[in-house]
C-alpha cells in the first residue's frame, strides 16, 4: 500500500446468503485496506464473492460479522439515518448501466438526484452542476434531456459514473464497470476513471474478472477464491511473480506479447471445477484443484499473513507453502 492515509479498513468481514438449498458462504472472514487515492483491484472467478464483497463494503448488504471502518468511522452497524452523511463519500458504479439507471427519468433528473437527496444547492445551481458533470465524463450539455435508452452502452456507463462522482466521493466501488462494453469503449472508460481519480484524488475498489483491465488501473491487487482473499500484493510484484497457486493459475492464462528472445510464461493448469460455496472444502479451499497441494492442506486452513515487504508495500498470502509473519 502506498504511503497515503488509510481510507477503508475491512477486517474479518463475513456475508452469507441463506436459501432453502443451504447457506452460501459468499464472503468469509475477509480483510484488507485501501489508502487515499489508491486503486485496489479485486479479481477472481465468477461466483467467488467479489460483487457481494463490494456491495457489503458500501452497506448495500448487511454484514454478518466483521468490521468496516471508512475514513476513521466504524460504519459496520450504522443505522440508515447515521449512514446517510457517509453515503455521499461512498459510491458504486455497477456492471450494467441500463439496469442501474431509471429508464423513466431523463439524465438531468438522474444526475440531480444526489444533490436533492443530500440537499446540495438550489434548482438553478443543480442544473449547472449537472452540465459540469456531463462535461467531466465526456458528454454534452444537450444529453441532459435524453433518457437512458437513447444512449449507447458506453455513454450510459458515463452517465452512471457521473452520478457516482456527483458529490465528490472519497471511495468508489466499481463492480465490473466495463465488462459489458466493447474493447475500444472499455479503454475509453478506463481512461476516464483514471483521469477522474487524478483530478479528485478518490480511491477505487475495482472489481473485475479481466486481469488486463486490472493491470491498467490497480496499484495493488487482491485475488479472491471461494469467498476468501488468498493473496494481496502490489500490482508489479503480483504480475511478475504470483505466489499463491491459484494466483499462478490466473496470471499464467494472460496472453503476453514477448520478444523472440524472451522466455514464454508457462501455463499452470487448473484441476477440476470450483467447489460449491454452500459446502466448501475443509482446510484450504483451493486444495482439491491445487497442483501443489500437501496432506495438511486437506485439514488445516492456511493463515493469511505477510510473507514479504517491499517499497511498494507488504505482500500477504494464505498458503502452506509460505511462512507468514
Amino acid at each position: 500500500m502506498n504511503g497515503n492515509q488509510t481510507l477503508l479498513e475491512v477486517s474479518g468481514l463475513v456475508k452469507h446468503h441463506r436459501s432453502p438449498g443451504g447457506t452460501v458462504r459468499a464472503v468469509d472472514s475477509v480483510g484488507f485496506e485501501v489508502a487515499t487515492g489508491e486503486t485496489l483491484g479485486l479479481v477472481g472467478e465468477s461466483g467467488c464473492g467479489k460483487s457481494t464483497l463490494g456491495r457489503t463494503i458500501i452497506r448495500l448488504h448487511e454484514p454478518d460479522a466483521g468490521t468496516i471502518v471508512f475514513d476513521g468511522v466504524d460504519i459496520t452497524h450504522l443505522g440508515r439515518r447515521a449512514l446517510r452523511p457517509v453515503r455521499r463519500h461512498l459510491q458504486m458504479v455497477f456492471q450494467d448501466p441500463y439496469a442501474s439507471l431509471n429508464p423513466r427519468r431523463a439524465v438531468a433528473q438522474i444526475l440531480s438526484e444526489p444533490f436533492e437527496v443530500h440537499d446540495v444547492g438550489d434548482s438553478r445551481d443543480r442544473g449547472e452542476r449537472v452540465r459540469a458533470l456531463l462535461g467531466r465524463v465526456g458528454l454534452r450539455a444537450e444529453h441532459a434531456s435524453r433518457h437512458p435508452h437513447e444512449f449507447s452502452g458506453g455513454q450510459r456507463q458515463r452517465v452512471a459514473i457521473a452520478r457516482a462522482i456527483a458529490l465528490e466521493p472519497k471511495l468508489v466501488v466499481c463492480d465490473e464497470p466495463v465488462s459489458a462494453l466493447d474493447v475500444s469503449i472499455q479503454a475509453q472508460i478506463i481512461n476516464l476513471l483514471r483521469r477522474l481519480q487524478a483530478e479528485g484524488g478518490m480511491s477505487y475498489v475495482f472489481i473485475s474478472h479481466d486481469l488486463s483491465v486490472i493491470g491498467h488501473l490497480a496499484d495493488r491487487i487482491a485475488v479472491m477464491y471461494l469467498g476468501e482473499i488468498v493473496e494481496i500484493a502490489p500490482r508489479s510484484e503480483l504480475w511478475r511473480e504470483p505466489l499463491h497457486p491459484y494466483s499462478q493459475v490466473l496470471f499464467s492464462a494472460i496472453p503476453v506479447p514477448l520478444a523472440p528472445s524472451q522466455p514464454r510464461r508457462l501455463r499452470v493448469p487448473m484441476i477440476g471445477e470450483p467447489p460449491s460455496p454452500i459446502d466448501p472444502p475443509r482446510g484450504c479451499r483451493f486444495h482439491p484443484r491445487c497442483p501443489s497441494a500437501m496432506p495438511r492442506c486437506r485439514d488445516e486452513a492456511p493463515r493469511f499473513g505477510v510473507v514479504s515487504e517491499s517499497a511498494a508495500g507488504p505482500r500477504r498470502v494464505a498458503c502452506h507453502l509460505f511462512e507468514v509473519k
